[in-house]
């Protein structure tokens, strides 16, 4: 039964050119721990929780098209300087399709709805729909090119990210970088069973307050990690310790928003409610299925 999962996603993924990588991350959990202090304002201790769930499912329609689906689910707690604590939480569904152009050049055209709040509710008020276009050239074995954008319809504006980063694995070394998205930089020390790295993280999503009536909230975060990874068969565990930078927090009336947001800056300006900048020491752990191809 293995061997046939086995053989039916390797016949999905590296026929159709999905990923450059040897392998496909299927299934991903992961938890956030930020290490308190104390804050010099309220005196109130510092904490900052982050848990999500990233599923992949892909489905073959013929030999240069390949169906994109899975969701992800994530879940945020802190107590910002007044001393409340806030949980937010997101839903995205993934519903895409990879294109396989020509031999060397893939596309992957990604539908991102999603529903953010402090409470797990659909309807307008949480709705937002974002989007992914990603392009990959392959140049080598072992190195390829891709470019492409992303953008959502988030609560604080409409919001583009241009995407550009490469692909590059030879002998110990691996690099898989999507920037501004994200980095990973890693050596293998020991084939099939241990790994070390370095990770680079970067966000910026919003989120509709229902506890504060119509009002959002805004997280801004990036974060530096170095991490091991140990394997064990097709299950990868990993653990990380690193800082965030310029991490903050912004509440903003619904109706005060920005023209449009763009990686480094917003055109417009808006004036926050109260805002709370949270940079601290993190710890990471994250369980990870990984299927070779």
């Amino acid at each position: 039964m293995k061997n046939l999962f086995t053989l039916l996603v390797v016949n999905l993924l590296i026929s159709q050119g999905l990923f450059a990588q040897q392998y496909v991350d299927l299934l991903h959990i992961q938890h956030s721990h930020s290490i308190g202090k104390v804050d010099a304002v309220s005196f109130d201790q510092t904490n900052f929780t982050e848990s999500s769930v990233d599923l992949l499912l892909p489905i073959k329609l013929d030999s240069t098209k390949t169906i994109i689906t899975g969701a992800i689910g994530e879940r945020t707690y802190f107590n910002d300087r007044t001393g409340n604590s806030v949980m937010i939480y997101g839903l995205m569904l993934k519903a895409g399709m990879n294109i396989k152009h020509s031999q060397n050049l893939s596309g992957s055209y990604i539908l991102l709805p999603r529903i953010a709040s402090d409470k797990l509710q659909f309807n307008s008020n949480t709705f937002q729909l974002g989007g992914l276009i990603l392009m990959k050239r392959k140049y080598s074995e072992v190195f390829s090119f891709k470019f492409g954008v992303y953008s959502n319809s988030e609560f604080f504006s409409p919001f583009i990210v241009p995407v550009l980063g490469f692909y590059f694995q030879k002998a110990r070394w691996e690099m898989n970088v999507s920037m501004p998205i994200n980095a990973d930089i890693n050596y293998t020390i020991k084939k099939n069973l241990l790994a070390v790295g370095f990770r680079y993280d970067g966000i910026s999503r919003s989120y509709f307050r229902y506890n504060t009536a119509n009002r959002y909230l805004e997280k801004a975060n990036n974060e530096l990690a170095l991490y091991a990874r140990v394997n064990i068969k097709e299950w990868n565990f990993k653990i990380m310790a690193g800082h965030s930078l310029w991490r903050k927090f912004g509440e903003f009336d619904s109706n005060d928003r920005a023209d449009l947001a763009l990686p480094s800056f917003k055109i417009g300006s808006r004036s926050p409610i109260y805002e709370s900048a949270l940079d601290e020491l993190l710890i990471k752990l994250s369980l990870t299925y990984r299927l070779a191809i």
